[in-house]
């Protein structure tokens, strides 16, 4: 196979932008929606609550903390913060730094493509700051009407590529979402986590500065529990590394 028939397949939260202004503002949010004569609303007890379930549930700690603090109210909750979400989209909205030297370094040796759980909003974006045109491929559930982990999306990816599973590659920052779900339909997939400090998100309110502090404490993912054959075949944990790992990954069996 040469490497120029091969497509290296990007997710974008966590990995082109930031998803951590976004969580900040809807645990926010959760917390405003609280009773403030409960003792759940209180700051320091909410924090403590939100980093134990944070360590425990990792992406799915919003709708665990929502449950938690509003039970039954929770999926009217949901609604209201994902809509104010989306209204102050663009404000919260921000790249992760260095991605683009290596996206060109990359797009020496492979094709680049994109799958991701994201509103249509995120290509104008993409567009805008100079990222879309390295991506022959681009499949956004907001666009398509199935998500990861779904391996349906995975398959309409490659299948808009002219690849066969072995050919393409996925990058993203979830096990459960990207690697897995990839891996199971015969991709090579590859974790990319970052940690905090590295994401350039530097929030300058009381609420932000705690959150971060937390995300700054929060171990990186283990996949003990995984088969083999469903794992990451490599881990970068920088945009820098990223090339050297995805070279590893191509040698890989799978």
């Amino acid at each position: 196979m040469s490497p120029h028939q091969r497509m290296v397949f990007f997710d974008i939260g966590n990995v082109l932008i930031d998803d951590d202004p976004f969580l900040c503002e809807a645990f926010r949010l959760i917390h405003q929606a609280i009773d403030p004569t409960r003792p759940k609303a209180q700051v320091g007890r909410f924090f403590a609550d939100l980093e134990r379930v944070l360590k425990e549930f990792g992406h799915k700690a919003v709708e665990r903390m929502g449950r938690r603090c509003h039970g039954n109210r929770w999926l009217k909750v949901r609604k209201a913060i994902s809509e104010e979400i989306q209204r102050r989209w663009w404000e919260l909205v921000h790249p992760i730094p260095g991605s683009l030297p290596v996206l060109q370094r990359l797009r020496e040796s492979f094709r680049l493509g994109i799958v991701a759980n994201q509103p249509p909003q995120v290509l104008d974006f993409l567009e805008e700051r100079g990222y879309l045109d390295f991506f022959e491929v681009v499949v956004i559930d907001s666009e398509h009407h199935v998500a990861k982990p779904d391996p349906m999306i995975f398959r309409f990816a490659l299948e808009q590529a002219r690849l066969d599973p072995a050919e393409g590659l996925m990058v993203g920052d979830r096990l459960d979402n990207d690697v897995i779900p990839a891996r199971r339909i015969g991709m090579r997939a590859v974790l990319f986590w970052l940690h905090a400090d590295q994401k350039g998100w530097s929030p300058r309110d009381e609420w932000g500065m705690r959150f971060r502090e937390i995300l700054q404490r929060l171990p990186s993912p283990r996949w003990d529990g995984v088969p083999p054959r469903e794992r990451p075949l490599g881990v970068a944990r920088r945009w820098e590394e990223l090339p050297g790992v995805l070279a590893k990954a191509w040698e890989a069996e799978i």
